[in-house]
């Protein structure tokens, strides 16, 4: 029997420029190294394979698509992703990869709303306007550069720190040291997975948003993201309340999950042999959860741990700061099989303006003329970072003053408030003592529920209390502005930045 017919002439395109995929290629020509290096067993390695294969044809067809229809818009996505049976954030994260491999040129409609003078105008999103930028697929390669190199991520001082690079890469050639990568060149494949799932090489920030709401409508949302409620809380457990840096819900949060068996590992932070350095944990029970309550300021690279994970399909949950929920969520949308990254079933994210560098906060430490090792605690708050020291001393600076401490990397974050988390935590917003807490998936509304109900928290709505959500709105504005004000000025400087 004759296989004409049976696949169209663009099916059989689309595998053939799948097959051609730098992305693909590397994995298929690097089978043996990957498999020896013992991060992936075979069974995981073609499972990460043919994910990557689909989601290559996948963007292939949505290429070819585009480029055989006139005048293209949020429409022309739309009917594609109709024509599909895809939801249209899927389609419109294909088209963020098209994007960032240079084969499509995107402008965003905007319209503009006039407010009273005492408000600026309110930009409303319309529409979008698609060009193709390359029609022989053949002649432009998929983006397979690492993080680390000339040039890269990390040489261009916009990595994070968050460790997905090294928690995934197949060959356990990347290693985070003080909050900044390292590669290994002899060993690395430029597979480009690191890349592929870093949050500092491109995060499409409207559909990590659609993906929170579970919607297909892209809308704008608030200075702190999309949520569903926000409540200020503490803990009732008061082995955590004697120990916590404000309202100890994070740590409950997984004291809960832990006890009720919902969870079998946590990924967090303890301090490690150096004082106020922070190092990865993989936490096992709830009696782990007491060695990593308190906020860290230094860079911690949690997600580095994942690589440890993949041999066993245990639930896992990831207490983390912004980046790092991004990085998670982004990994998400765009699932490529990845074992460790599938077995997260929670992510529970911290507020965080900015994070430092080990050596800059000994250097806090040297303004404050205090011994790091007599440090008890440490805090943010109005404006100025205190130092606690177990004389009963309290030392300030203003955050002003150590602004130029803080990493780079920081200026070009615009999230305050962890925004691509099931549940969000911090202190700003909420009295002392207390947890601000931003609800935003059904998962994180009902993991707050079961607090509730079991009587390990007490809660009131943020319209309760003082200073309130005004103020957590407020605070995250000014995060997000001066994030683009340092953008900017990257572009200016002709300096990479992060493609939002």
């Amino acid at each position: 029997m004759s296989s004409e017919g049976k696949f169209s002439w663009d099916f059989l395109k689309t595998v053939a420029d799948s097959l051609d995929s730098y992305r693909v290629r590397a994995l298929i020509d690097a089978k043996e190294d990957i498999i020896n290096a013992g991060v992936y067993d075979e069974t995981q390695y073609y499972n990460i394979l043919f994910k990557m294969f689909n989601m290559e044809q996948s963007k292939f067809t949505l290429f070819h698509f585009l480029n055989s229809n006139q005048n293209l818009n949020l429409t022309s996505i739309k009917k594609f992703s109709e024509k599909n049976s895809i939801e249209l954030r899927k389609a419109l994260s294909l088209l963020e990869l098209l994007k960032n491999e240079k084969r499509v040129i995107i402008e965003e409609i905007y319209e503009k709303i006039k407010r009273n003078e005492n408000s600026p105008d309110k930009l409303i999103f319309k529409d979008l306007s698609i060009k193709i930028d390359g029609y022989n697929v053949s002649n432009i390669q998929s983006i397979y550069e690492p993080v680390i190199g000339n040039g890269s991520i990390v040489d261009t001082n916009n990595c994070s720190g968050c460790g997905l690079c090294h928690g995934i890469c197949p060959m356990d050639c990347i290693k985070i040291n003080n909050g900044f990568g390292e590669i290994d060149d002899k060993k690395c494949i430029r597979c480009g997975l690191c890349y592929f799932i870093c949050p500092r090489s491109y995060l499409p920030v409207k559909v990590l948003n659609m993906s929170l709401e579970n919607t297909s409508e892209i809308k704008e949302y608030s200075e702190i993201g999309y949520y569903i409620e926000v409540y200020s809380a503490r803990t009732k457990i008061k082995e955590i309340a004697s120990i916590c840096q404000d309202g100890g819900i994070s740590s409950t949060c997984l004291y809960y999950l832990f006890e009720q068996g919902k969870i079998d590992y946590a990924l967090g932070a303890k301090m490690s042999d150096d004082p106020w350095r922070p190092e990865p944990l993989l936490i096992k029970s709830k009696e782990d959860i007491i060695s990593t309550a308190g906020t860290k300021y230094v860079n911690n690279p949690n997600l580095s741990l994942l690589n440890d994970l993949n041999e066993n399909s245990k639930s896992i949950a990831v207490v983390g700061v912004p980046c790092q929920m991004q990085a998670l969520l982004k990994s998400k949308i765009y699932n490529i099989g990845i074992p460790s990254l599938n077995n997260i079933e929670y992510r529970i994210g911290i507020f965080c303006m900015e994070s430092f560098s080990y050596q800059s906060l000994l250097e806090i430490c040297k303004t404050l003329n205090v011994d790091v090792k007599n440090v008890k605690k440490m805090d943010i708050n109005k404006g100025k970072f205190f130092v606690y020291t177990k004389n009963g001393d309290e030392l300030n600076v203003p955050i002003k003053d150590i602004s130029h401490l803080a990493r780079e990397d920081c200026e070009v974050c615009y999230d305050l408030t962890s925004e691509s988390a099931d549940i969000s935590i911090g202190s700003i917003g909420s009295p002392s003592g207390w947890n601000t807490l931003v609800i935003r998936t059904e998962k994180g509304k009902q993991l707050y529920n079961e607090l509730l109900s079991n009587k390990l928290i007490e809660s009131k709505p943020i319209s309760e209390v003082k200073p309130g959500l005004t103020l957590l709105k407020r605070i995250a504005n000014s995060k997000k502005n001066n994030c683009r004000n340092h953008i900017y000025k990257k572009k200016e400087n002709n300096k990479r930045i992060p493609i939002y």
